[in-house]
């Protein structure tokens, strides 16, 4: 992504160090902590952590990792991984920083930038073709075809090549983000099997498609029953835990903990289910079917076309 400079200032709002203002270099991975070893010091916050956690400024993206045992919260929620944007609140320890962005989306078009972004696909933004390979733990030639590639649309069409279409088709769900990846998975798993489902398969396809309409708890975990009736297997099994994946907690509905899923989860679920679409085909025919799943996704993101209602 090419583009304006990112510019990041980290406004501590409460506890000891109140009032302090951090600015921060694009292109730089700095680490807050209690302990004087941290970039970012706070040794009068006797609650947080020696390294709490690091911000990624780099590609044009701020992401959060959180670090050790200790909680770090974005907007009044645990968190152990999340890119931020202008606006959210992180609370580590006692003391509270209100985050400024500026330049994130300054290469981008002005109907992109009204155009509500997935999380995980902004960060995903932020990051190399190496570094997604990494962060998805792809296997066999991807690292190899990753060193050859300067996009993420190259290695996703340079797996396809190789028939591999589960990691690429997981490479581009999560480029895309967990909504629309399950919109995506939604409308093609329909379009592919047509009337081919069983009843089970059909009520998981049709939860995971409420889900994207209405991306909120009892849909959520509507997705999960119907995925648990499917045994987390076929099309619309995987669609529907695509669907309860991306949710904001996969412990049990009465846990008072909430368990956050990786973010990495609902795209591996969206490519299970495609990729038994792809093989729903002829073996003649399943890489221009694959190409032909991808060029939907490209088109989903672009928002040429429009599965829900923002």
């Amino acid at each position: 992504m090419n583009g304006a400079a990112v510019r990041v200032v980290i406004e501590v709002l409460t506890g000891p160090s109140r009032g302090q203002r951090i600015r921060l270099q694009d292109g730089l991975v700095v680490r807050f902590g209690q302990t004087e070893w941290a970039d970012f010091s706070f040794p009068d916050d006797p609650t947080m952590a020696e390294f709490h956690f690091l911000l990624d400024c780099r590609q044009q993206a701020c992401v959060l990792h959180a670090m050790e045992s200790a909680e770090t919260q974005v907007n009044a929620a645990p968190v152990k991984r999340h890119p931020l944007v202008s606006g959210d609140r992180v609370l580590a320890g006692e003391t509270e920083f209100l985050v400024h962005i500026d330049g994130v989306e300054a290469s981008v078009s002005t109907e992109d930038r009204n155009r509500p972004r997935d999380p995980v696909a902004v960060a995903a933004a932020g990051m190399t073709v190496n570094e997604l390979c990494q962060r998805l733990r792809l296997k066999g030639d991807a690292p190899r075809l990753a060193g050859a590639c300067s996009t993420p649309d190259e290695l996703v069409a340079a797996l396809i090549g190789e028939k591999d279409y589960f990691q690429a088709l997981r490479l581009r769900g999560f480029t895309l983000g967990r909504r629309p990846a399950v919109a995506w998975g939604c409308l093609l798993v329909a379009e592919t099997f047509a009337q081919a489902l069983d009843a089970a398969q059909s009520d998981a396809v049709r939860a995971a498609a409420a889900w994207v309409a209405r991306p909120e708890e009892p849909t959520c975990r509507d997705a999960e029953v119907a995925a648990n009736r499917c045994d987390h297997s076929g099309p619309g099994g995987w669609l529907a835990l695509a669907a309860f994946w991306s949710g904001d907690s996969i412990a049990p509905a009465d846990s008072p903990q909430p368990v956050p899923p990786d973010d990495s989860l609902s795209s591996q679920a969206v490519a299970a289910a495609l990729t038994l679409a792809v093989l729903h085909f002829p073996p003649d025919d399943r890489d221009s079917h694959c190409q032909d799943f991808v060029s939907r996704a490209d088109r989903i993101e672009s928002g040429e076309l429009v599965l829900y209602e923002a």
